[in-house]
């Protein structure tokens, strides 16, 4: 079975969509979006995921993400040095063009992920964008400017995505959460401007 698991829907999801654990075919995907499973190694997201920076949420006190770095004005905090190596390396890698200087520690947990509606992410945060996932069956969706459709990828831990070009600036994307508890997972953002 693939790591990455894509499909595109003529129609919006629906709940069964979200909830669902079905296998799915791979269509084309969105111009500018690029795929990338097992970016990192289960030791790599094993270490990510024991770090002191991740949102620390409880159901009295939820935090979906936590943000470092220069976000345009925008409370944040400096980045750790691991956050910066891995910028580096991605850089150095071709990942971006320049090295990222925001990072973002994410946990989509419950209803509050469900509340991240389709959206195109602010300018501020540059136009090259990568999302590591830390957890496995993410699922993402990605729509079209015309609105109708969508097509959806399923990342386990340490698989990737990158949005430049139309993917970033065109078409709009959306965590779907799955799963009993409606999760959408946790991941690792990383962005330049």
């Amino acid at each position: 079975m693939p790591r990455l698991r894509c499909e595109h829907k003529k129609t919006h999801p629906t709940k069964e969509d979200i909830h669902s654990t079905r296998k799915v075919s791979t269509m084309k995907r969105p111009p500018g979006l690029k795929l990338y499973p097992a970016l990192l190694s289960s030791q790599d997201i094993h270490n990510i995921l024991q770090r002191p920076e991740l949102p620390q949420s409880r159901p009295e006190c939820p935090q979906l993400f936590r943000l470092f770095g220069d976000f345009g004005g925008k409370e944040a905090s400096t980045p750790s040095p691991w956050m910066l190596e891995w910028g580096t390396r991605l850089q150095e890698q071709g990942f971006f063009s320049t090295t990222p200087n925001q990072y973002r520690l994410c946990d989509w947990i419950g209803d509050l992920s469900a509340q991240f509606k389709w959206h195109i992410d602010n300018k501020r945060h540059g136009k090259e964008i990568l999302v590591i996932s830390l957890t496995d069956q993410r699922r993402i969706g990605f729509r079209p400017p015309t609105g109708r459709g969508y097509y959806s990828v399923e990342l386990n831990a340490g698989d990737a995505y990158l949005m430049r070009g139309a993917s970033r600036w065109q078409w709009e994307h959306c965590v779907l959460p799955s799963g009993q508890s409606r999760s959408g997972g946790k991941s690792f953002i990383l962005s330049a401007h």
